[in-house]
């Protein structure tokens, strides 16, 4: 007979492990300073303490657990939730002396959802024992960052997270500027090998890209340097510089984003060049055409005058029967002697 195992007592049985929350959405880290860490539910979110270790929280603004824990649990005012759930926030440093730091900027590149080029609102909120950072996408930017805490090798404590949050931002944007970059190269090469090639869309789209860009990176760049100027406790000389780095950074991609705008506009130049260059050849043909056939048109109104007089007009007692060969082979002259001008003055070239 089959044998049948007894169920387990409920009072013997493991506690179940709360499940963390699925990282598309939000996850979050408690890290011990000393390089570690391991990912938390809400339920351990909801009991964090400053005690417990380094809090670092990913959500999305539109999530309803973290827009409760904000508003009710965080312990932030009103004003700082309200930013932090804000969208479209410009790139800005706002400080509110040592409670914390108010940071939004702008990242892109390798989004769940989105096109890489796109660039979305990132709202970070960082003070001495947590950092929230708030997005409204899913991304992999921060996903090196992770690894990292899992290999113990990872942010000890606010100012290296906020340090590495900023870079891998940076890193994903230069992957933007390397496809623009790859963009104007494809589309110098087609111009090169095609003079004729239909590029005008493809360079729309790509200046697009381009204003977009700077539009944002130049207040970003505004926003590092005012995060620079802070002297929270848990900023170190060690950061400031590499926010420094950072800024030197971001103001190259702006360099770079110009350089790409500037060559964007001579390749306009250049296919409004062969565009000029099309049409003048088109309006030369019909103003040679034209002008060839002005002396025949001209001859042919003056026989065809209701005039008396002139020779082989039709009626005329006069009119020999040569006449009318004598006007063709007048016509056949004028049109030879024509060619013979315009052939001299090149105008057939």
């Amino acid at each position: 007979m089959p044998q049948t195992t007894s169920p387990i007592p409920s009072s013997v049985r493991p506690p179940p492990t709360p499940k963390p929350p699925p990282s598309g959405a939000v996850y979050a880290y408690l890290l011990d300073r000393q390089g570690g860490g391991r990912e938390i539910s809400w339920q351990s979110i909801r009991k964090w303490r400053p005690e417990d270790g380094l809090l670092w929280l990913v959500g999305r603004p539109s999530g309803e657990e973290t827009q409760r824990w904000l508003r009710l649990e965080s312990g932030l005012s009103t004003e700082i939730t309200s930013l932090l759930l804000r969208t479209e926030n410009r790139p800005q440093c706002l400080s509110y002396r040592e409670e914390g730091i108010l940071l939004s900027m702008r990242g892109g590149g390798a989004t769940l959802g989105q096109h890489p080029g796109e660039m979305m609102g990132i709202n970070l909120w960082i003070d001495t024992n947590r950092v929230i950072v708030l997005r409204p996408a899913a991304t992999q930017a921060f996903s090196d960052i992770r690894d990292s805490i899992r290999k113990g090798r990872g942010p000890k404590d606010s100012g290296d997270l906020l340090a590495e949050l900023i870079q891998a931002l940076s890193i994903r944007i230069e992957q933007i500027l390397f496809g623009i970059d790859r963009e104007v190269d494809e589309m110098e090469d087609s111009l090169l090998m095609d003079p004729n090639a239909d590029l005008q869309q493809d360079l729309i789209s790509l200046r697009h890209k381009v204003i977009h860009l700077r539009r944002h990176l130049t207040p970003q760049s505004e926003a590092i340097t005012a995060l620079q100027r802070e002297r929270p406790s848990w900023l170190s000389l060690e950061h400031r510089q590499q926010f420094r780095e950072e800024l030197a950074r971001i103001q190259q991609y702006v360099s770079e984003l110009d350089a790409s705008r500037e060559r964007a506009v001579l390749i306009q130049d250049e296919i409004n060049t062969n565009q000029s260059r099309k049409l003048n050849e088109t309006m030369k043909i019909v103003a040679v055409f034209t002008a060839y056939l002005m002396p025949i048109t001209a001859i042919t109104g003056l026989f065809g005058t209701n005039i008396e007089g002139i020779p082989g007009q039709a009626g005329s007692e006069n009119s020999p029967w040569w006449s009318f060969s004598v006007e063709v082979i007048a016509l056949l002259g004028v049109l030879l002697l024509s060619y013979i001008i315009f052939k001299k003055k090149k105008w057939f070239d």
